[in-house]
């Protein structure tokens, strides 16, 4: 792995995260946009669904014992290869343990080094250019140590035997080649002229290419990456961002179903999914993202770290804290120089298959959390039908809070009892469900709610025919609703006593039917309407956006907000960006009581304009309102708290455009159901 001084972009990267395993306790915290689920390309499907996975960090390296970044505290290639790389010999190398432990621990994918920094190959590489020092042996496993097995291909086989996808991990410099020196500088590499580069570019792509062909990984784990990013390579720098775009392409060329990672060239949206290595992202990430993490502070065997292990408890906190903010778990394990687990891994893997023996059904194929805030008790994630409540802190009062959601419940129960049912109530902004006084015996216990359809947060009006949040009850989402339409939908007209209005929305309820008689406004929950004298008074309504709010609209798919761009002059196009706190990125949505809303921004007050588009792919621009119809939008309800946004000059929806990086142009579409045109209304507080 890399411990190499972060970049700025880096750094604001690393200003998010919320620290790693230390910080699972948190409060309750809140992000810019609820854990959807991404648009998954289809070769990603399996790797989306699997979750969790097992990272081994495995070479010569590992016979010293001091970690995988060994040579960089200031070894010489010769001595390396002679005192470290050269006696390696991993007998005790059992490859259907590895792949047995990982299989009951839950891991559907594997990814071992087969070449990390030190440039040691783990496989008997034919590339003639990796050699020793004296030019005169190949320097990788067979050749040079003289092992006579194959590490790569026996895991291989034992892994995709019990349904595990094998992959492999790269590193792209290499302290060891004839053509690179390591400075010694946070492991970076000079060149010996831009020959050399141009040679070791190409010599690394045939050993990548026999990777492919002896092996037939289904991803490659990329590292060795982070040099600076000069206009031009220079014998310091030379491996830039066109060199990963490059390789990504060569690569998926030779294999179009290929996972690539990032670090290609890192923190530049290249490759297929970001890594998070440095923490747990506080929030959801805008594409799909995998944390990579350690067991005890070490990815290559380090006997230094063998009493550093962390709890069972701790490593389950970080994989459900992974999932509900829609990423994977990569765990790591760096076996010792003879080959061998360490027993402080196979405790951890153990007590993993424990756990995952009961309760893996709440984090193999599911997504993140559907909520834009995480409850102070645990963490959520959920599938078609389930949402699951992973218990980190147990409640004293006998009732977990779990907050509400829009689809009907039809059972609640302990993961570890299935068979028992848990009784519940849920009214006000919560699933209230009564559980036992002491907690299951189990790392993290989980309460499943079983509901119709995929979860959805609670973004409708729900109003009730007692007080109380009691006696019938209707979930009326944005929209307009006659008595007839109250009617239909199961509260009677002047038969409301109470009422919940999530955050950022407004109840406008009328005296007579049709929008007539005196109107009355709520923008808050309301639990008896006597005092206000609107008790069983209400006969039509109106449930809109909160004129007064302010709300990031968060594309589905690429995860990114609406964006201004600042005090831009009148016709600037509206990007998307990076959800952050800025105003340039908060909206008003103002009902101009003909069924369409206005978007007015926070920072420079103008609108959102369709300027009369009429062809698809067109941008959505902004400028001060006039009262046009090309400035006026109507914003529908698709379910689950999504929303498309259509222009009424021409009808076109916004559309964020895909897995698009941040600073891209918003466009306008025509409505068809894909998530790059739907949005959800996150409030601002």
């Amino acid at each position: 792995m890399s411990s190499a001084p972060l970049t700025r972009r880096s750094l604001m990267k690393a200003a998010a995260l919320a620290g790693g395993a230390v910080t699972f306790g948190l409060p309750q915290v809140m992000w810019s946009a609820t854990a959807e689920a991404y648009t998954v390309p289809s070769k990603m499907d399996w790797w989306y669904q699997a979750r969790f996975g097992m990272f081994i960090h495995f070479g010569s390296y590992s016979h010293l014992g001091q970690g995988e970044w060994a040579f960089d505290s200031g070894w010489s290639k010769a001595d390396y290869q002679t005192q470290v790389s050269k006696p390696f010999n991993p007998t005790a190398f059992n490859a259907a343990t590895i792949a047995e432990l990982a299989k009951n621990a839950g891991m559907k994918y594997l990814v071992i080094t087969a070449r990390h920094h030190e440039g040691f190959a783990m496989w008997d590489s034919n590339v003639a250019s990796f050699t020793d020092t004296t030019g005169t042996q190949q320097y990788n496993l067979r050749d040079y140590s003289g092992y006579q097995g194959d590490p790569l291909g026996s895991l291989k086989t034992e892994c995709e035997s019990r349904g595990i996808k094998f992959c492999l991990y790269y590193s792209i410099l290499d302290w060891n080649h004839p053509s690179q020196t390591d400075r010694h500088e946070s492991g970076l590499t000079t060149m010996a002229s831009q020959a050399a580069r141009t040679a070791y570019i190409a010599d690394m792509k045939a050993q990548l290419q026999e990777l492919l062909d002896r092996y037939d990984p289904a991803l490659l784990w990329f590292d060795g990456d982070w040099f600076a990013e000069p206009s031009s390579p220079t014998l310091e720098d030379w491996w830039l961002k066109s060199d990963g775009a490059d390789l990504y392409n060569w690569l998926i060329a030779r294999k179009p179903g290929l996972i690539v990672n990032e670090r290609v060239k890192r923190d530049l949206e290249l490759g297929d999914y970001t890594v998070a290595e440095f923490g747990v992202p506080a929030a959801p990430m805008n594409r799909q993202w995998e944390r990579c993490s350690t067991m005890n502070g070490a990815w290559g065997y380090n006997a230094g770290s063998e009493n550093s292990y962390r709890s069972v408890k701790d490593v389950v906190q970080e994989l459900v804290t992974v999932v509900s903010r829609d990423g994977n778990l990569l765990l790591n394990i760096g076996p010792k120089g003879d080959g061998s687990v360490t027993n402080g891994s196979v405790t951890i893997l153990n007590g993993l298959a424990s756990w995952m023996s009961t309760y893996s059904d709440s984090v193999h194929g599911t997504s993140g959390s559907p909520f834009a805030t995480e409850p102070g008790w645990g963490r959520i994630t959920k599938r078609e039908g389930k949402l699951f409540a992973h218990v980190f802190t147990w409640p004293t009062n006998g009732v977990l809070q779990i907050p509400a959601i829009d689809n009907a419940i039809s059972r609640v129960y302990l993961m570890n009892n299935p068979s028992a049912s848990l009784s519940y109530t849920a009214s006000g902004k919560y699933i209230n469900v009564t559980v036992p006084a002491t907690a299951p015996a189990s790392s993290v216990p989980v309460v499943c709610v079983e509901v119709n359809g995929m979860p959805a947060p609670k973004t409708s009006v729900t109003v009730f025919q007692d007080v109380a949040y009691s006696g019938s009850s209707a979930q009326l989402p944005l929209g307009s609703y006659t008595s007839s339409q109250l009617s239909a939908a199961g509260v009677a007209p002047a038969g409301i006593s109470s009422m919940l209005v999530p955050g950022g929305y407004q109840l406008t309820g009328y005296s007579g039917d049709n929008f007539t008689g005196t109107a009355w406004t709520f923008t808050a929950d309301n639990s008896d309407l006597r005092p206000t004298g609107n008790n069983d008074a209400i006969r039509s309504l109106k449930v809109t956006f909160n004129p007064a709010a302010y709300f990031r609209l968060i594309n589905v798919t690429d995860r990114l907000a609406l964006d201004s761009g600042g005090n831009v002059a009148s016709g600037s196009n509206l990007k998307q960006w990076t959800p952050v706190t800025s105003t340039n990125l908060q909206w008003q949505a103002i009902d101009l009581g003909n069924d369409y809303y206005r978007l007015v921004n926070r920072t420079n007050g103008m609108v959102a304009d369709g300027w009369g588009s009429t062809t698809t792919g067109d941008p959505v621009r902004q400028a001060a309102w006039n009262g046009g119809t090309n400035q006026q939008w109507r914003i529908t309800n698709r379910g689950g708290g999504r929303y498309s946004i259509g222009n009424r000059t021409t009808g076109l929806v916004l559309d964020g455009g895909g897995p698009v990086p941040s600073g891209s142009v918003t466009k306008q579409w025509t409505w068809l159901h894909n998530d790059n045109l739907l949005w959800t209304f996150d409030a601002v507080g």
